[in-house]
């Protein structure tokens, strides 16, 4: 957010939790590829200027279809030896010592085949980063958080970390998910992040028999450790694609589509209800994607709202939707529509509640919403913002 931004400092995003080493390694990393390039001080590429979408699409693919080439030959490899030392000694020395060597064969392994993931997502993730036009400078200027900026989101994707609790306005987008559950997921991440690989390699694999089919069983483990990275890797690149064709977007809806002469156009009450609809997909989607939170904090700024208030209440939503002008409605809709598919996919809660605001026009929203969501995992930004205007009118 900018210096000259009218929402008091008590009022800025503020990030409860400090980035961990896995992170702050990624950040360091990403700053060193920046540097290495030459591109920090680049200009950032208007949107109207970069590539026509066909070719975007077909480079983005490019890079993750190359990507996942490269983690399917990691997770072979490193499986292979692993697979040949069991092999070739099994039967062939002292039991403790086999298993012994054979941990730890699995366990550098793994570090290495983790390491190399690591190495290539940011690097594939770069790769995206020049493509959308990105400025890739260390110093963001469009960072919303003291110690949070764009190097933080990208090392987060590459890593599949969580987004950190946001505090802003009082908006909770969590306050629906029950504890026991955000506990699941965070351990559950933290087993994926160790265990991934083991579960493939030893776990997994030695179900299979035991004796000779155990041996013969256990080749199995290369192909599937190959395309477990490569399905990682994937997944890895289409929410780098989000992120950053998101980006892109948000920064383009704050910054040219929602114009002073726009702004003109909408009512006190109207622009507060329009705070509440992105507010409220946050909680929906349960949440603290990036893209949601630029598109927030810049629109607090454009509407300079100040005051604390409960925005992400979903009743008191609808009943302000319901008392502004039916062109201020549109437009609202527009951007709640337009919010809720950031984070690249409908939640439940989501595809429960969000017709109660979509009403008659549910069927023509959720279109809109579909296909806005494919254009940005596949790169057409120029579709999506063509997509995305706010003119007071239904879908």
């Amino acid at each position: 957010m900018s210096e000259n931004s009218d929402i008091p400092n008590k009022n800025q995003p503020i990030r409860q939790q400090e980035a961990g080493f896995l992170e702050k390694l990624g950040v360091r990393y990403y700053q060193y590829l920046t540097k290495k390039t030459k591109l920090s001080h680049l200009k950032e590429i208007p949107i109207d200027d970069l590539p026509p979408d066909d070719i975007l699409c077909a480079l983005s693919n490019n890079i993750t279809h190359f990507a996942a080439v490269i983690a399917f030959a990691i997770g072979a490899l490193t499986t292979v030896i692993s697979v040949w030392f069991e092999w070739r000694y099994a039967q062939n020395i002292e039991t403790g010592w086999y298993y012994f060597y054979y941990g730890l064969i699995v366990l550098s392994m793994l570090i290495i085949e983790m390491s190399v993931l690591f190495w290539l997502s940011l690097k594939s993730l770069h790769a995206l980063v020049c493509l959308t036009g990105h400025q890739p400078t260390i110093n963001d200027p469009n960072k919303l958080l003291k110690n949070d900026n764009f190097a933080n989101i990208l090392a987060r994707a590459a890593l599949e970390i969580p987004d950190p609790v946001v505090n802003y306005l009082g908006i909770d987008p969590l306050k629906h998910a029950p504890k026991t559950k955000l506990l699941l997921i965070s351990l559950l991440y933290k087993a994926k992040v160790i265990l991934s690989g083991l579960v493939v390699k030893f776990l997994l694999v030695r179900v299979f028999g035991k004796g000779g089919s155990r041996l013969g069983f256990s080749w199995i483990a290369i192909p599937i450790t190959g395309l477990w990275d490569a399905f990682v890797m994937y997944k890895v690149s289409k929410e780098a694609r989000l992120r950053l064709f998101g980006h892109r977007l948000a920064h383009h809806i704050a910054d040219s589509v929602l114009d002073p002469s726009l702004i003109e156009k909408l009512s006190p009450i109207a622009r507060e209800a329009s705070i509440r609809a992105i507010a409220t997909t946050m909680v929906l989607s349960q949440n603290y994607h990036p893209n949601m939170l630029i598109l927030m904090v810049k629109l607090c700024d454009s509407f300079k709202i100040k005051k604390q208030d409960n925005y992400d209440h979903w009743e008191d939503f609808l009943t302000i939707l319901d008392q502004v002008e039916t062109h201020e409605r549109y437009f609202i809709l527009d951007l709640l529509s337009i919010s809720a598919v950031f984070d690249g996919n409908l939640s439940p809660l989501e595809k429960e509640y969000l017709p109660q605001a979509f009403g008659e026009h549910t069927d023509l929203y959720m279109s809109r919403m579909k296909q806005l969501t494919d254009m940005l995992l596949n790169g057409r930004i120029h579709a999506a913002k063509a997509l995305c205007l706010l003119d007071f009118k239904p879908g």
